[in-house]
């Protein structure tokens, strides 16, 4: 049998990878089940229509200020925001969420096995782009989602990335006897 020894510090790899990345899950299907609601999509279906994105508009709650000087369209797009699309933007989040997160915790784990602080801390930085990432999805009120580039979103994958990099060439090549 093989003995794998944990460091003492692996709790906090545990947090992030077993504790923040699934809370962060919840977080997602929270945001995706409350705008099905306002968005009047109703169970089974996976996504809004195109029809239903066209016809489905509503105020935006993430309106904060009005200038005098905005034209008349910028000013109809900045208030009105079709919940449809809104959520569809956060049904792609959480799908995005699920396809990488289960390889992004196993990675954490694999990693923090030999490097746990930096595992604890890469871990850390994805869940934080993730956050980012939904926030700038669901609601920048940019169309198709575009704001899931803004403010960090996109460095999830790097720091994913990272942590394969720790899992597979860090740990697993002391793993690998040829």
């Amino acid at each position: 049998m093989v003995a794998i020894p944990v460091p003492d510090n692996y709790g906090l790899v545990i947090g992030v990878a077993l504790g923040a990345i699934p809370l962060l899950g919840f977080v997602h299907g929270g945001v995706t089940t409350s705008i099905r609601k306002e968005a009047k999509v109703p169970y089974p279906h996976s996504y809004a229509s195109v029809e239903q994105c066209q016809e489905n508009v509503s105020p935006s709650p993430s309106l904060q200020f009005i200038t005098l000087s905005l034209d008349i369209n910028l000013l109809f797009l900045s208030l009105f925001q079709a919940k449809a699309e809104q959520f569809n933007c956060a049904q792609r989040a959480h799908s995005n969420f699920l396809e990488n997160s289960s390889q992004t915790m196993l990675c954490t784990l694999v990693a923090g096995l030999k490097y746990p602080e930096l595992a604890a801390g890469i871990g850390s930085v994805w869940v934080l782009s993730r956050v980012m990432f939904l926030y700038g999805y669901v609601y920048s009120g940019q169309a198709q989602g575009k704001g899931r580039f803004n403010k960090g979103g996109p460095v999830f994958w790097l720091a994913q990335g990272a942590l394969w990099g720790l899992a597979v060439f860090g740990v697993g090549k002391d793993l690998v006897s040829l």
